[in-house]
């Protein structure tokens, strides 16, 4: 024996090992970095919290959404098919009678055998009015809304529509066509396009006319009216007031002061849109 052998420490014997392994238990399983899906999606959810965490959580009103206001819907009007049907009735039968009243073409033969008159008269008289009836509407603000509407279809649309015609003046040119009379054919043709737009641009003008003669006129009227019964007049913005020296006098030109031309204010409701999630109003 040795001087080192008194300090050895003896080894547990196998049966000392597993009477250690009961005591302690089974050993752990080792951590990894895994984490399962179902993991992942449980820690990103949010859970409520407070209130919104009971069985019956707080119902929190939305604000109302604005009311859409109904438009206007001609497909769904009967008054408008009526004035349409009856204006189109009107335009076809003038259309009808002038082709009794003029000369169909403008020479029996020749060249000049192609324009003919009664369909090329109707179109120009057509589109003069439509164009002027268009131009007066448009302006005319002392004319109820459905009394324009009303005049526009009826007039505009069906008398103007009827009385004028594209179909005769499509089969007029396949005959000339046909007859080898190419020249006059275009020529017919480019007349009455050029001639349609000319007389629709003289028909909008004389129609902004006759409305802007009007509106100065009721201006001036209620302008007069007015100082007559010592007030003043106030005149929005675009509007032009032209006193005649005699109205003037009439109305008391020692007491008559230029009209104010201050713009009227904007009171246009913005439309608003409620978000029915959040209740905001955008």
């Amino acid at each position: 024996m040795t001087e080192h052998d008194d300090y050895r420490t003896p080894r547990p014997t196998s049966g000392q090992w597993a009477a250690l392994d009961r005591r302690q238990g089974p050993e752990p399983a080792p951590s990894t970095q895994e984490i399962s899906a179902a993991q992942v999606r449980a820690e990103s959810v949010p859970t409520p919290q407070g209130a919104a965490a009971a069985v019956k959580p707080p119902q929190i009103p939305l604000a109302p959404i604005k009311r859409v206001q109904a438009r206007f819907n001609p497909l769904a009007d009967g008054m408008m098919y009526l004035v349409v049907f009856l204006g189109g009735m009107l335009g076809t039968a003038m259309r009808y009678a002038l082709s009794f009243a003029l000369p169909a073409t403008a020479a029996p033969d020749g060249f000049w055998s192609s324009f003919h008159v009664p369909t090329f008269t109707a179109n120009m008289v057509a589109c003069f009015v439509f164009a002027c009836l268009a131009s007066y509407l448009s302006q005319a603000a002392w004319i109820r809304k459905r009394t324009r509407q009303l005049t526009s279809r009826g007039i505009g649309m069906g008398m103007c529509g009827g009385f004028s015609t594209l179909s005769a003046l499509a089969i007029e040119e396949l005959v000339s066509l046909q007859a080898d009379r190419i020249a006059a054919a275009v020529t017919y043709l480019l007349i009455s396009f050029a001639g349609g737009l000319l007389v629709a641009y003289v028909g909008a003008r004389l129609g902004l006319l006759a409305a802007s003669r009007k509106t100065a006129k009721a201006a001036e009227n209620a302008l007069l009216l007015q100082r007559a019964k010592g007030g003043e007049r106030h005149v929005t913005a675009g509007q032009t007031v032209v006193i005649a020296p005699d109205a003037a006098d009439a109305a008391g030109a020692g007491a008559a002061a230029p009209p104010s031309y201050e713009p009227a204010p904007i009171t246009d409701e913005i439309p608003l849109t409620g978000d029915p999630t959040t209740g905001e109003a955008r």
